[in-house]
């Protein structure tokens, strides 16, 4: 009886290593977790970027996370996304019971300087290991964000 035990224990687990981690199917380069290098403001470095972000694409979602120094505290904030070749465009306007459409976690953080609602992003480079994105907000700004890979 032990046996049996044992080798179903195994089994679930063989299961659970295996299972979907792409959910609803392969998303090609954008998939997995980016981390937010920097943020140019008209060719300047923002200084008030610490570099806390993580963008997450899975799917049609993208997970926008804060991790704290300590490494242990975390925010998340959840959009959904959409790509054609030359734009990444994002979706925070989605909402719960409570927090209103493109607010709290449903609002992209406050250091990206995107805001709520749907915002498209030119794509300026896309590999398996970086990404570099242009936002061009009404102010007439050029804002650039480069991503790299973890993992």
């Amino acid at each position: 009886m032990r046996y049996f035990q044992l080798m179903a224990v195994s089994v679930l687990a063989c299961l659970a290593m295996t299972g979907c981690t792409h959910n609803d199917g392969d998303i090609g380069e954008w998939f997995g977790e980016w981390h937010l290098q920097s943020i140019e403001i008209d060719g300047v470095a923002d200084a008030d970027y610490d570099g806390d972000v993580l963008w997450k694409f899975q799917n049609n979602i993208v997970d926008m996370v804060i991790v704290e120094k300590n490494g242990h505290s975390r925010e998340e904030h959840f959009g959904t996304c959409t790509a054609d070749d030359s734009t990444l465009t994002l979706d925070f306007s989605h909402s719960d019971d409570l927090n209103a459409p493109g607010t709290g976690k449903y609002a992209p953080p406050a250091q990206t300087l995107l805001p709520s609602g749907v915002t498209g992003l030119k794509i300026l480079k896309l590999t398996s290991r970086e990404i570099i994105l242009q936002y061009d907000p009404a102010s007439g700004k050029k804002i650039v964000y480069t991503l790299r890979k973890r993992g």
